[in-house]
């Protein structure tokens, strides 16, 4: 036990600068990226965009700060010859990497719980609080003209412009199908918020396209097209309800980059969609691996890295570089996976949990 409260109380510190730095430099590279852009921009409001990176930073920050702590702890211990003491005293090697193995179960936790309940809507509001907030203020909706945006229930919104002056949608459209009945819902303007779409000087027509080829031989041409075509209403003002919101459609829309907008729950309730077409299935197994298996890198890289540091880290320039190398070479081999998974080289399990399974291998190997 004395042992265990030794290695606590020099890991604990390490790794709390080590989460400290390590978040910093992921922050400071975003502000980096998007420094063209954010002249001018209150501080409040660059802070802010910031901060909602931390929760997503965090779970890809914790496997590389626990090897940095792990290598420099133990690099320590080898440094002072203390792997031979453990040894000569009938202690595992292993058994003395079981500290850091608890606080990498903890970490691991902390990760899981950040992936189901902060990291999705902190993604979004990443996304919302660039393109609303700071690229375009208060005009996000533009980055979605032109797009076909599902709003559920078999809707899909349309617009053809956009206002930049009153932060509204120009010629706008709604579309729906029932079978071979549609429905369509033409607007001058329209305008979005929460999940509330106003349309402005609206048209509603109801379209039967199961009846059109029997206007061929229709007796009363012009009775039949106004049974097929009909015109339901107009109006000044329409309220329409959207299952998607206007934060979640920019998030998702608004530019080709993805930041995991789906919680670890909602990724497995995806994968158990019986009605999900193949591919997209496929596709959906190697989400919802990634999610589980990234989080629990933190248990399996803390054994490959104690190994490691009591042979290779007596210096701490060696302990150091030996850490990064360690980091990288995990992050390398599990986005290598997930590729090959991507391109269906792999099955998605394999792919997602290939890099957890080979450093575990190595790492127990390396604490005989």
């Amino acid at each position: 036990m004395t042992l265990y409260r030794y290695l606590l109380r020099e890991s604990l510190p390490v790794l709390l600068l080590a989460l400290l730095f390590l978040t910093a430099v992921y922050l400071f590279g975003f502000f980096y990226a998007g420094a063209r852009w954010l002249e001018g921009v209150p501080l409040f409001k660059v802070a802010r965009w910031l901060g909602y990176h931390v929760p997503g930073v965090l779970v890809q920050v914790f496997p590389i700060a626990l090897v940095t702590t792990t290598v420099l702890v133990f690099g320590r211990l080898a440094a002072e010859g203390a792997q031979f003491a453990l040894l000569s005293g009938g202690i595992p090697l292993g058994r003395a990497a079981l500290p850091l193995l608890a606080v990498g179960g903890v970490l691991s936790g902390l990760a899981l719980y950040l992936q189901e309940y902060l990291v999705p809507q902190y993604n979004e509001r990443v996304r919302v609080a660039w393109w609303d907030e700071i690229h375009t203020e208060g005009a996000g909706l533009h980055r979605l003209k032109g797009l076909q945006i599902p709003i559920g229930q078999g809707r899909s919104l349309y617009f053809e412009g956009f206002d930049w002056q009153t932060k509204e949608m120009l010629r706008v459209r709604i579309a729906s199908f029932q079978g071979e009945e549609a429905t369509f819902l033409f607007a001058e303007r329209g305008s979005w918020q929460d999940k509330v779409i106003t349309l402005k000087g609206y048209r509603f027509y109801r379209v039967d396209f199961a009846a059109v080829p029997a206007l061929e031989e229709a007796p009363d041409l012009l009775a039949g097209v106004r049974r097929v075509f009909r015109a339901v209403s107009q109006g000044s003002v329409l309220e329409v309800e959207s299952d998607l919101s206007r934060a979640r459609a920019i998030a998702d829309y608004a530019d080709t980059f993805s930041f995991g907008q789906d919680s670890l729950s909602a990724a497995y309730r995806k994968l158990r969609d019986p009605f999900l077409p193949p591919l997209e299935r496929w596709r959906a197994r190697l989400e919802f691996h990634s999610k589980l298996a990234l989080p629990l890198a933190n248990l399996v890289l803390v054994l490959l890295a104690a190994g490691m540091a009591l042979r290779y880290g007596r210096s701490t320039g060696l302990a150091l570089g030996l850490s990064v190398v360690l980091a990288l070479g995990y992050y390398g081999s599990f986005f290598l996976g997930r590729s090959l998974a991507g391109l269906g080289a792999l099955p998605p399990e394999v792919g997602a949990w290939g890099a957890n399974l080979l450093f575990l291998a190595l790492g127990v190997r390396a604490l005989r």
